[in-house]
């Protein structure tokens, strides 16, 4: 184990990922109302694959500098069309989300993926031939600390999530020097409670078991699970039918965004669930402001806290002792 983390210190590090607010989306709609308020690039988390590139496609067409994937979570044995044909589209970046992509990232299974494997899911192709795509490590990579960011690095990654477990004091002791450029620091979400193979949609909505026979009622319904509080927590479905429950309040880190700066941050993200276009809006202008030093983090706050539907919390960022 010694010798390992000896090996993993003395790893050469990568060249810093470029900089700025990235939004993941889960439709057109959103994608389009981030990139007009100010987004340098956003990650597509669609339910419809094809959707996924009729919208890469259209982004880039009216002149989004930075389009990337987000593939599910969990893959199951006969999925490795979904990331063939993802990485078909010549994204921009890709959040790699499991151990499992990790660990094909650094075999080199990913590489560069012939361009025409893009018509593997629908027909589609594309003709963006731009160098290989950024790989960014998700929450759920679970780096918590300085010696798995090293090792994650190492293994291909461009740059990584801090763990959603790291309170704010932790999330700051981690961020050293070194390693906080190659840091992507979620600022605004709803953390996900449970990610499931058991589909609420097939359950609830249907008499099947499956897709094969649910008829996918989780494309035309939106589902939520209310607490004994009252508080409804959106249930999204991903392409492989597995389920993710998420917080009814999102989560803020705005009061983070200076010190991280000075540490050397220089990436962050916003990750929307049901956001309208509004709503999109009025979000990333607002971490926008806070970013570029044109608003102060306690304003934004105020603001964030005011705002009917957010009421935003710290969450797991709240030190406790």
């Amino acid at each position: 184990a010694n010798a390992n983390a000896g090996a993993n210190a003395n790893t050469p590090l990568p060249a810093p990922p470029p900089p700025g607010l990235f939004v993941m989306c889960r439709n057109a709609e959103q994608a389009n109302a981030a990139i007009d308020a100010g987004a340098d690039g956003v990650y597509l988390d669609f339910l419809e694959l094809t959707g996924t590139g009729a919208t890469l496609r259209a982004l880039r067409d009216r002149g989004a500098k930075w389009v990337g994937v987000a593939p599910p979570r969990i893959r199951k044995p006969d999925e490795e069309k979904i990331d063939r044909y993802l990485m078909g589209l010549a994204p921009d970046g890709v959040l790699v989300r499991g151990l499992g992509a990790l660990h094909e990232l650094g075999r080199g299974a990913y590489g560069r993926v012939p361009r025409a494997a893009s018509g593997e899911a629908d027909g589609e192709t594309t003709t963006h031939d731009a160098a290989a795509p950024l790989y960014v490590g998700d929450f759920s990579l679970n780096v918590a600390n300085a010696l798995t960011a090293r090792e994650v690095l190492s293994r291909g990654l461009s740059a990584f999530t801090p763990s959603f477990d790291l309170d704010a004091a932790q999330l700051t002791q981690m961020t050293t020097r070194e390693l906080a450029p190659f840091t992507e620091l979620v600022l605004h979400h709803h953390m996900p409670l449970f990610h499931m193979e058991h589909c609420v949609f097939a359950a609830m909505l249907s008499t099947g078991k499956n897709h094969l026979d649910c008829g996918r009622p989780c494309e035309r319904h939106a589902l939520a699970l209310r607490d004994r509080a009252g508080f409804e927590h959106a249930v999204e479905a991903d392409v492989g039918c597995r389920n993710t429950v998420f917080h009814a309040k999102p989560q803020s880190a705005v009061h983070l965004v200076q010190p991280m700066q000075h540490a050397g941050v220089a990436r962050f993200r916003v990750e929307l669930v049901r956001e309208g276009a509004s709503e999109v809006a009025r979000l990333v202008e607002t971490y926008r402001a806070v970013i570029d030093g044109q608003k102060a983090a306690a304003e934004a706050w105020r603001g964030l806290r005011a705002e009917e539907g957010w009421g935003v919390v710290r969450g797991s960022l709240r030190v406790l002792a």
